[in-house]
Formats: C-alpha cells, structure tokens, sequence
C-alpha cells in the first residue's frame, strides 16, 4: 500500500461542469488508471468543479466514498464566466487549471495530469500514457494526440496546428487539447506568467499553456490516445463565428505575446511522438457540405469585401475574386494563399485595422471557403493521404513565415503589394 502522507508522485485533476452524465465513468476510468499503472507509489486525484448544478459533485462523491487520496479543490468564480460560455463549455477553465496546477505543486507532484470529465471514452491508460513519459524519460509536456475524421477538428488542422508548427517549430498536432500532463518545473513556470487574468483566458488558456511550453526551453512530446468522444453538457453549441472568434482571437493575442521568441525562433523543437496500447482506430467521417460552404465564401465576398481591403492586400483580394466562379466540387484555395491570408488577419489583429471581434468573425467566410477545398482534396482520400494533405499545409504556412515577419515589423505596408 502506498503511504498517503507521501509527497505523491502523480496528481491527477478531473475538471468538472455539468457533466452528470459522464463524470461518473470518467472519474473511475483516472482511478483505475492511477491504482493500475502506479501501484505502491503515493497519487492523488483532485476534483474540481466549476459550478454544476445538475448533482456531477454528488456523483463523484459518491463513485469515491470518501477516499483519503481524492480531494476537491474549489477554484475561484466569477458570475461574469456564466455570461461568456468558451467554445469548450467549461466556465472558469483558467481558474480551474490553476487551482489544479497551484494543488499540484503545494503537494510536490513530480506529474501533473488534465482531465475533462465530460469525455465518454476516457480509459485508465491514458493515465499511463500521459505521466509515464513525465515520470520516466524527464519530459515536461505531453499532449495527446486523437484519432480523428478527416473534418473533425478542421479548425485545428487548417489554422491553430500550422500556425503554431510554424512560430515555434514545434509539430504538436492537437496544440489546444483538453487533456495534457506536465511536470512540476513546467507547472511552476506556467503560474509564474501573467496568462490566467489576462482578457480572454477563460477561452484561450489550453492554447496558450501549450505556446508557453513551446515558447520556453521545455521538452515536449504527444501520444496517440484513440479516439476522443465528448458528452453534451446541456448547452447549445456556440456558432461557428463566435468558435472562431474565440480561438483564433486566442491564437493571435498570443502572436502578439510571444513576438519577439517567434521572430527569433528558426529551428525546429524535438516532439517525441510516444508509442501507446490505444488501438488506430479511425472515427467514420461525417459529410461536408461543400455547395454551403462556397456559398458562404461567396456570399463573404460580395458583403465583407470592403473589411477585407483593411486587412488583405489587393493581390489577395484579386486572387478571391478569381476564386468566385469556381465550381463547389472543384473549389480550391491554394496553400500560400490561406497561410498569407491568416498571417495578415493577425497583423490586422495586432493592428486593430478593423474592430477585432468583426475582424474574426470576417474570417469565418475565407475559413469556410478553405474547408471547401480542404473537403474536395480528402474526400476520397485514406487516412494517412488526409494527414499528409495538413502535413502540405503546414509547410505552406512555414514556407509563408518571411512573409509574416516582413509584414509584423513594417506594419505600414499592411495594404500594398
């Protein structure tokens, strides 16, 4: 038996909100792990939730009865984060990561684990899987890598991966997972920084965490865990514009954070891609209506045009014009073009060219027309011909980095050429 008033060596944090219909399995499945694959070493597992009222708490009270190594931390609240859901559906996360974190070190864990409890196929060894590596090899970030259809996660796969890939050299496939484990040197520098009060934290924390680990001299890895299916939490879905303007809102604020490390940054980061029992099992891909989604670039074109000559040049703006009367089943945009046109979208973030909560939801019909060509290039395609295409795309917004950095240090050529 492993002795409880031990430093532990693992601390696993299970994140809760409105999750009564999971969390039950969720909380068992990181128990099991820890009791598994750490027998005789001291864990402990941390509960915290950030305001269910549909009796999550009462479930896992219940699924532990009382046991001496689970504790509930409760982080501080804000009756502000009811009023902007994040496009992860948990009010608070910052403040719930860092409750997680700051427990963590208080009770010097050598690895820190994240998990959400609302994920249905959450298993015992994704616990192994994430901390060995921590615990084993001294690493001190691994992110989990999912199997996935080829247009979930199209937001990740055709902006956040490529951009971050491209900052910071670093090829973490999935950069803004919800499940993570870090070491405590990792830990400490994450609550050292100023990320968790900063404007838009609640949506952007596991994003920013990642560039911070990325950014800084860590050594970071990704495993492949399976598949990754999340439970409803009651609410409706946000749209795709408010998604979007919360992720790429929190992709941008960070360009801006971390200018001067990106700028420098010309090598590439080691990602040491971890071997895991979790089967390659691809989840069936969902349809894409790619008639819709050229309409919604064309119908972008015709109404936000004048907003985009804020942030476009006019080559860019000649190019999506030519673009127009393509077919749906053969609409492309080039690669060169969607990195250019997400780099100067950042600089116009930066720049505050247009109000920039209008300037990123004007980026939902350019994204929309991107997913259009990205469906017709996959749609036939196998599953390691789909990863390759997001491997071309990335390359294509790394080939396009002298171009952001010429563009972010002489802002005033932001609409020529």
């Amino acid at each position: 038996m492993p002795d409880e008033t031990a430093d532990p060596a693992v601390v696993a944090g299970l994140l809760t909100y409105q999750d009564a219909a999971t969390v039950g399995a969720a909380a068992r499945a990181v128990r099991e792990g820890l009791a598994a694959h750490f027998a005789g070493v001291p864990t402990r597992m941390l509960i915290v939730d950030v305001g269910s009222t549909d009796g999550t708490v009462a479930l896992v009270r219940e699924a532990f009865g009382g046991a001496a190594d689970v504790i509930e931390v409760a982080p501080h609240r804000s009756a502000a984060d009811l009023l902007d859901v994040p496009y992860h559906g948990i009010p608070g996360k910052a403040r719930a990561l860092r409750a997680v974190l700051s427990t963590a070190l208080d009770l010097k864990a050598r690895a820190c684990i994240v998990f959400d409890g609302g994920v249905r196929t959450l298993t015992g060894e994704w616990v192994a899987s994430l901390a060995r590596p921590i615990l084993d090899d001294q690493l001190d970030f691994v992110s989990p890598f999912f199997s996935r259809p080829p247009f979930e996660g199209a937001l990740t796969k055709g902006l956040v991966y490529p951009v971050i890939r491209a900052l910071y050299g670093v090829r973490l496939h999935q950069p803004a997972a919800a499940e993570f484990a870090c070491s405590s040197g990792l830990a400490g520098h994450w609550l050292r920084t100023d990320l968790w009060e900063r404007s838009g934290a609640q949506a952007g924390i596991d994003i920013w965490l990642t560039t911070a680990a990325a950014a800084g001299d860590f050594r970071v890895a990704e495993v492949p865990l399976g598949v990754r299916a999340h439970g409803t939490r009651g609410e409706e879905a946000l749209d795709l514009g408010a998604t979007l303007a919360q992720v790429v809102g929190a992709l941008f604020a960070d360009m801006e954070r971390h200018a001067r490390v990106w700028h420098r940054s010309q090598t590439r980061v080691p990602v040491r891609r971890l071997p895991s029992p979790a089967e390659a099992v691809r989840p069936a891909a969902a349809a894409v209506d790619a008639d819709r989604l050229v309409e919604a670039f064309r119908l972008g074109y015709r109404e936000l045009r004048d907003i985009w000559t804020f942030v476009l040049p006019p080559r860019t703006i000649v190019e999506l014009k030519k673009a127009l009367d393509q077919p749906a089943r053969e609409f492309r945009l080039a690669d060169d073009l969607w990195a250019r046109i997400v780099y100067d979208f950042a600089i116009g973030y930066r720049m505050r060219a247009v109000a920039r909560d209008h300037l990123l939801r004007s980026l939902v019909p350019l994204y929309s027309g991107w997913l259009a060509s990205y469906a017709g290039q996959v749609r036939d395609a196998s599953p390691e011909e789909g990863d390759r295409r997001v491997e071309a795309l990335a390359e294509a917004f790394e080939n396009q980095k002298a171009y952001l950095i010429a563009r972010w240090r002489w802002p005033e050529r932001l609409r020529i050429g």
